[in-house]
């Protein structure tokens, strides 16, 4: 039996993906879900070289917050700021990305790493 939930308002069934897409809506978790997308495209948009120094950590209003292994990386990643926010932008569309700022706390050492 399909609940009132799943039927439109002319008693048809309603396709299971509306029904996922309006809960995930409701929940708030498409913007989760495309903040988690985003901090997973790191690699793609910094290349695997500086992505294996740093880490994206978060977003939030436009804020892109990161973290490096060493302050080198750091001023390095910092002069490149301007083509990453380009690069995200392109990607993720217009002002995804505004600003970029650092964590201040110390980086969690990786498995691997002695």
């Amino acid at each position: 039996m399909v609940s009132d939930g799943a039927r439109d308002r002319g008693g048809r069934p309603v396709p299971v993906r509306e029904v996922l897409a309006d809960l995930l809506q409701k929940l708030g978790w498409n913007e989760k879900m495309a903040q988690r997308q985003l901090l997973a495209a790191w690699p793609d948009v910094v290349g695997e070289k500086i992505a294996g120094q740093s880490r994206a950590l978060d977003l939030e209003d436009g804020v892109l917050t990161l973290q490096a292994d060493h302050p080198a990386w750091r001023q390095e990643i910092t002069v490149l700021i301007p083509q990453i926010i380009a690069r995200y932008n392109e990607r993720f569309g217009a002002d995804t990305v505004r600003q970029i700022q650092w964590d201040r706390r110390l980086p969690r050492k990786r498995r691997g790493d002695n």
